[in-house]
């Protein structure tokens, strides 16, 4: 056998390296192959994942919505059913995030991944309640103000100095009760920043001491009811349809108050094709409740009740209460035994007081906003050595009203609001007029903000995202902020 050369044998390593090299580098070129490949795959599914989960996620929100519409009471918290077990479904409504006809619903859809990770798809929608806002004759906002901070407008109203004792808003358009002639301003609020009185107002013929505006259903036209401080003719009723050309239509004289000591209309509210006006306490009724169905012409009286007391803020709803369906007023009030008033007014000519609340302190409930969604209570007081702000649950008004929460505000509060998620407050203090808090009594009805206008605060309403105060004092009737 012949030998061989080192140089052969070096030649022959040499091969060997680069077949291992070439080797090596065919490995790695294949594994990037593949790991790309299951990459990609691992990104398709996660994508495709993601996909269904939005899909049934927006299933969810349709299938909600279309219950709205047929019953709106049902729209609540709960699970979703789902197909594909991996995924896990809810909707959520959040009775904070609602107005007096609209719920805010959220649809949730989480599932895990192969590395236990958990995933979430989070669609938000606003369901209107159709029926309830007619009930209201229109006067509703199916979205709340916003959350972000407030923006106060540029330019306020400056009417000269008028007392102001009430204010509704109706499509941009803040009708407000005054103390002097001509008794109603009309306010164009379309531009936030620069809202413009329409025309002189209107003359009432007396002070104002509230209005409440709202939409005929049955011929589209809009109606301010006016509260007289009249001895006769306290209820005043003006088409305000084209509120640069308001027509008045009538007066309604309450004869059963007639001689009394004060027999003016106080409060006047409007609900569900019924209108419901109060006087201060007086030695005749103080409740009045009239046919609302045809405001074309003089309005029916549908019954009278005695109330004892002078209501200072009421609302009517409609509430279920131990199964079954009443039409409620809740009253605050000035008496010191009854600050707090339940009413069943279900049948006009025989309304009752089902329950009534003593609170501590000594101070006049003065204002109320009472929640459809959370059945939550809320009065605010004149300042006294309790607290001026309370939250109650009424879902058993009949029967009780449990405190959920109160807190310390240091002021009269005159008037509120409540959506979104926020009690607004107006308040006589001339250095927190318009005050803010959290609506949910978990946070104690935690402060949100104190602003100062230099005045003193005598009403508050809102609109969609805007939200309007009156005052007594200083440079300004009226000031809007805007909440984003």
């Amino acid at each position: 056998m012949k030998a061989q050369s080192a140089g052969n044998k070096y030649k022959k390593g040499m091969a060997t390296l680069e077949l291992l090299i070439a080797f090596m580098i065919l490995i790695l070129c294949i594994s990037a192959v593949v790991m790309v490949t299951f990459g990609n795959q691992s990104f398709a599914v996660s994508s495709q994942t993601n996909n269904e989960a939005i899909s049934e996620a927006q299933k969810a929100l349709e299938d909600t919505r279309a219950l709205s519409r047929q019953d709106f009471d049902s729209v609540v918290s709960g699970p979703i059913t789902i197909s594909d077990p991996m995924y896990n479904g809810q909707i959520i409504v959040d009775p904070f995030a609602a107005t007096e006809c609209s719920k805010q619903i959220e649809a949730k859809i989480t599932w895990d991944t192969d590395i236990n990770e958990p995933q979430v798809i989070d669609l938000f929608s606003r369901v209107a309640d159709v029926p309830e806002a007619l009930n209201l004759g229109g006067d509703c906002s199916a979205v709340p103000p916003g959350p972000g901070p407030l923006i106060k407008g540029a330019n306020g109203v400056n009417l000269g100095g008028a007392k102001t004792n009430g204010l509704d808003v109706f499509n941009k358009i803040v009708y407000i009760a005054l103390e002097n002639a001509p008794g109603l301003a009309f306010i164009n609020a379309t531009d936030f920043n620069n809202p413009l009185e329409i025309v002189n107002g209107y003359n009432v013929g007396s002070e104002a001491n509230d209005v409440d505006v709202a939409r005929d259903p049955n011929t589209s036209k809009v109606y301010a009811y006016v509260a007289r401080e009249t001895d006769t003719d306290q209820l005043q009723v003006i088409d305000v349809t084209n509120p640069n050309a308001p027509v008045f239509k009538y007066n309604i004289n309450l004869p059963e108050v007639v001689g009394s000591s004060e027999p003016e209309a106080h409060r006047v509210y409007y609900y569900k094709n019924r209108l419901y006006v109060t006087t201060k306490e007086t030695a005749g009724p103080e409740l009045h409740i009239f046919d609302a169905s045809h405001p074309a012409n003089p309005l029916p009286k549908l019954g009278v009740a005695e109330l004892n007391r002078t209501v200072n803020d009421f609302v009517v709803v409609d509430q279920e209460i131990g199964g079954t369906d009443y039409a409620v007023a809740y009253m605050a009030a000035d008496s010191n035994l009854k600050e707090v008033g339940v009413f069943d007014v279900t049948t006009p000519g025989t309304a009752t007081e089902m329950f009534s609340l003593d609170m501590t302190g000594g101070g006049d409930a003065y204002s109320l906003f009472f929640s459809s969604i959370s059945k939550l209570l809320y009065i605010g007081r004149l300042s006294n050595s309790a607290e001026e702000l309370y939250a109650f649950d009424a879902s058993d008004s009949f029967t009780t009203l449990t405190e959920k929460a109160k807190r310390e505000t240091g002021a009269n509060e005159i008037s509120m609001r409540a959506a979104g998620g926020f009690i607004y407050l107006s308040s006589d203090s001339s250095n927190k007029d318009f005050q803010v808090y959290n609506a949910d009594p978990s946070t104690g009805l935690a402060l949100v903000s104190n602003s100062n206008n230099s005045n003193k605060g005598a009403g508050v309403d809102y609109e969609d995202q805007f939200i309007y105060l009156i005052f007594n004092q200083g440079s300004k009737t009226l000031q809007v902020y805007y909440a984003p």
